[in-house]
């Protein structure tokens, strides 16, 4: 078995909280902040019910699935609606329609049925483009780092310390001492913290209210962003995180399953369209990032989606000034470490396939849009079985 799908140590405790899990929750921010932050500055979604939504989403997989289990926006539809800075009502209306198709693919197990076309190589590219998108988005983040990140230092001095992070990162995974990634972040969110003063103020109760987007919503919803979205959410969100699971974590994993995983996001995503949350997923990168920093037990789901909730319930108004405390740079290490880890998994095909994972995920990766790798991928699998069934039962 390649190095690259070698199950980590699982603890017998599913709901155990320890250093990895520290570690490992605050792993995977540096795509959900960004992204959450962006649909709350650009697109007006509520701060609260964004936080509360995500918050009771990752603490309720972990409790179904009793292991590490990531929650991340959904990074296509995100795109777009904040480059077309879409209102709150077509994004709502988004994330209910990709909740009914979920849900109705987790009916009498027709997710696990579909996810069959998905085999190994195809699943692969995806991974591979995911990583590759990973370590662009982490390299961005210090380029060009968003405005609420206001304590970033100087150029140079965020390359400098986003190396410094990443070497921090690799002797943390490699010595399984996780207090190394967790005081680097914490240093530097202390940094940043004395260097921007930034005033939080006091805590405030809120509960989010509820929303029914209007009619006319859903039509722009599904063409403008479901359309996109599907393909990269049912590849990565459902088949990849499925498989990685069960790779990383073994028979742990065994509640595990792609029609499990679709009625997860379905349930989460409808409670989200209602209370005006974002569309979220279960994304592939997500489950290699809280893996390789550590996380071990569904207490990382525990952590993170406890502490969502605190911060969506009683610091509503201060959500984007104490997010805009992490560091930028850290996060971007984080980042870059867990796309690295995310797009060596391709690294156990061998042959035509691996040939086939490489370009079909590289070319996502150049166009920004994996439901390219998904259909050139489908396309040259499935086309190899018609044209030489042989090569099909050898891949299988």
């Amino acid at each position: 078995m390649s190095i690259a799908t070698t199950p980590v140590a699982q603890d017998q405790a599913p709901f155990r909280i320890g250093l990895g899990e520290v570690t490992g929750a605050v792993a995977d921010l540096g795509v959900m902040v960004p992204l959450a932050t962006a649909l709350i500055l650009v697109n007006g979604l509520d701060a609260g019910a964004v936080l509360v939504c995500a918050g009771l989403l990752v603490v309720a997989t972990g409790l179904v699935f009793r292991v590490p289990f990531p929650v991340q926006p959904l990074k296509a539809l995100t795109v777009v609606a904040v480059a077309q800075q879409l209102s709150p009502g077509v994004i709502h209306a988004a994330g209910l329609e990709i909740a009914a198709v979920l849900l109705l693919l987790s009916i009498r197990h027709v997710a696990d049925v579909v996810a069959r076309v998905f085999t190994k190589p195809v699943v692969r590219a995806l991974q591979l483009g995911v990583g590759v998108l990973l370590v662009v988005t982490s390299i961005k983040l210090v380029l060009n780092p968003p405005e609420i990140f206001s304590g970033t230092p100087a150029a140079p001095w965020p390359w400098i310390l986003m190396i410094v992070a990443f070497v921090g990162m690799v002797v943390a995974a490699r010595t399984r001492h996780y207090w190394v990634a967790l005081g680097v972040l914490a240093l530097g969110a202390a940094a940043t913290a004395t260097s921007a003063s930034p005033h939080v103020g006091g805590p405030s109760f809120s509960l989010p209210d509820l929303q029914i987007p209007a009619a006319g919503a859903f039509a722009s919803a599904f063409f403008l962003l479901v359309v996109p979205q599907l393909p990269l959410t049912f590849g990565n969100a459902v088949v990849a995180v499925n498989d990685l699971a069960h790779e990383y974590l073994g028979a742990a994993a065994a509640r595990v399953s792609p029609s499990r995983v679709c009625l997860s996001a379905g349930i989460g995503n409808t409670v989200s369209g209602l209370l005006g949350g974002m569309p979220m997923c279960h994304g592939a990168g997500g489950l290699t990032a809280h893996i390789r920093l550590g996380a071990r037990s569904a207490g990382m789901n525990m952590l993170l989606g406890a502490s969502l909730l605190l911060l969506g319930l009683f610091f509503t108004a201060q959500v984007v000034v104490i997010l805009g405390m992490l560091p930028v740079w850290g996060l971007a290490a984080f980042l870059a470490y867990a796309g690295l880890r995310h797009a060596w998994l391709v690294s156990d095909l061998r042959g035509v396939d691996l040939v086939l994972a490489v370009v079909a995920g590289a070319l996502g990766a150049w166009f920004a849009n994996l439901a390219i790798t998904a259909g050139l991928a489908l396309l040259v699998v499935h086309g190899r079985r018609v044209i030489s069934p042989r090569a099909g039962n050898l891949e299988a």
